[in-house]
């Protein structure tokens, strides 16, 4: 996507009442304050190539996907360590996704080779994916999203395999808890009211999940409220081992932006949210599985941002 001029981006944030960056400057009262624009135009030109987080991705890579083996351990030793409410909204609840005796968090991404990715490996264990930070109602989103073709390298798909069995896997905890709930379970009211069964009246939303005419996508968030004291968001953003502070301090705002980039899909899948819906009229109980990223990683020379709505 072509960088828009700085005079539309000011016809733009002038004719926006509101996502005004006056009301951000006062309310943040920050004497270096950069507009989203600035930031955009910071980002777009500062793509640049450093060494590694290597170490620390074959680090976690190692116990959980390194060869087919320890995947498949993984795969046959995740579970839910429980069910608890969400932090801020009461009426609805999160399995909290843990493996091999609750010790570990579900980790996966992309390998060439069994003995771990090297930092030339990286473009090529990539993908290619967009994120709209506003909605058409203007709520903020935390989503990254690859569109899955016919044209995946070997390595994707063996990352988008792996993908679809964990989607798998969650899909049968989620249908083998139900069948044995009882009256103790924090959603067991929940599911009673919506007549829900191991096998009716619920529906799963996975990593991996379909648009229109069946066109899949990959699904992966990151944090957005910071939970490490200095940094902007919850998730670290990198372009390999270069922090990108500006792009951070980006996905960290309430204003329209578009960000695309081929980015390192390293993954944990930390819950499940489980929310009632209505589906064609029908009360039902929604369960859907969030991938994060451990870190967003960005490949030099990839990313485009703007702040024009498409």
């Amino acid at each position: 996507m072509d960088n828009i001029s700085m005079k539309a981006l000011d016809k733009f944030f002038k004719e926006s009442s509101l996502f005004s960056e006056d009301r951000l400057r006062e309310k943040n009262k920050l004497p270096n304050f950069k507009s989203s624009e600035q930031l955009v135009k910071s980002i777009n030109s500062s793509n640049k190539s450093s060494t590694s987080r290597i170490d620390y991705y074959n680090r976690i890579l190692s116990s959980s996907c390194s060869t087919d083996i320890i995947f498949q351990r993984m795969i046959s030793t995740i579970n839910f360590k429980e069910v608890i409410p969400l932090p801020k909204n009461n009426s609805m609840f999160r399995f909290v996704i843990k493996c091999f005796n609750n010790t570990n968090n579900v980790i996966l991404g992309p390998l060439k080779i069994s003995s771990g990715i090297t930092l030339t490996d990286l473009p090529s264990l990539s993908i290619p994916m967009s994120h709209y930070h506003l909605n058409k109602n203007n709520f903020v989103q935390d989503n990254f999203i690859h569109r899955i073709s016919e044209n995946e390298t070997e390595p994707m798909k063996k990352f988008i395999e792996r993908l679809r069995f964990i989607d798998s896997r969650m899909q049968m905890l989620i249908s083998d808890y139900i069948r044995h709930i009882d009256e103790s379970s924090p959603i067991y009211n929940m599911l009673k009211k919506n007549n829900v069964t191991f096998n009716q009246n619920w529906i799963f939303t996975g990593i991996i999940n379909k648009g229109n005419n069946n066109t899949e996508y990959i699904n992966i968030r990151y944090f957005k409220d910071s939970f490490k004291g200095k940094k902007k968001i919850g998730t670290n953003v990198y372009c390999e081992d270069d922090y990108l502070d500006e792009m951070a301090d980006l996905l960290s705002r309430d204003t329209f932006c578009y960000i695309n980039g081929n980015i390192y899909p390293l993954i944990k899948v930390n819950y499940i949210i489980i929310n009632e819906r209505i589906v064609n009229n029908i009360p039902m109980v929604n369960f859907t599985c969030k991938a994060y990223f451990v870190d967003i990683n960005f490949i030099p020379n990839s990313i485009h941002c703007s702040t024009k709505r498409l």
